[in-house]
């Protein structure tokens, strides 16, 4: 779709935001007092795609890591079930990528559950590479670090060099 067009998000972005969030399952749902705040203050890491009728089809919401601003983070992608398979989330990911490396940051991180196959699958395709450097435990195939969000949380860490 020619006609979708990729943006910094908007502070009042967020309510829409939070919607569509809520059909974007299996990604965790936040409070929206989340969105608000990537919206707010880190509008330049975080973008929409808005689609000709003026609704949202996707996003993206990201930082820049304070501690180390050469790292970027991808905190959630959303891509609304009827625009799948559009290449949105492409689109978002590399808008936030071309984003960061005029920022200077040289390398994106992100997690996902080893459960989310098209979230793992997705990520491969656009080159992420899963991070093994910590403990890793074999879930259905899929090598998650152990307890990377508290006891039991195992999370697939991926990154990826830009600029």
């Amino acid at each position: 779709m020619e006609d979708i067009k990729i943006r910094s998000t908007l502070e009042e972005d967020f309510v829409e935001i939070a919607d569509l969030a809520e059909n974007c399952g299996p990604m965790e749902t936040e409070r929206n007092s989340i969105y608000h705040i990537f919206t707010k203050f880190f509008r330049s890491t975080s973008f929409v795609a808005e689609l000709p009728s003026g609704e949202l089809g996707g996003f993206i919401l990201g930082f820049i890591s304070q501690e180390n601003p050469e790292d970027v983070y991808i905190h959630l992608l959303c891509v609304d079930p009827k625009m799948r398979g559009k290449h949105i989330g492409k689109k978002l990911v590399e808008k936030f990528a071309e984003e960061a490396a005029l920022k200077e940051c040289k390398k994106i991180y992100l997690i996902t559950k080893p459960v989310n196959w098209n979230s793992i699958s997705f990520y491969k395709k656009l080159g992420f590479l899963e991070d093994k450097s910590r403990e890793t435990i074999n879930i259905l195939g899929v090598n998650a670090v152990k307890n990377y969000n508290g006891m039991g949380q195992h999370m697939v860490v991926f990154y990826k060099s830009i600029g």
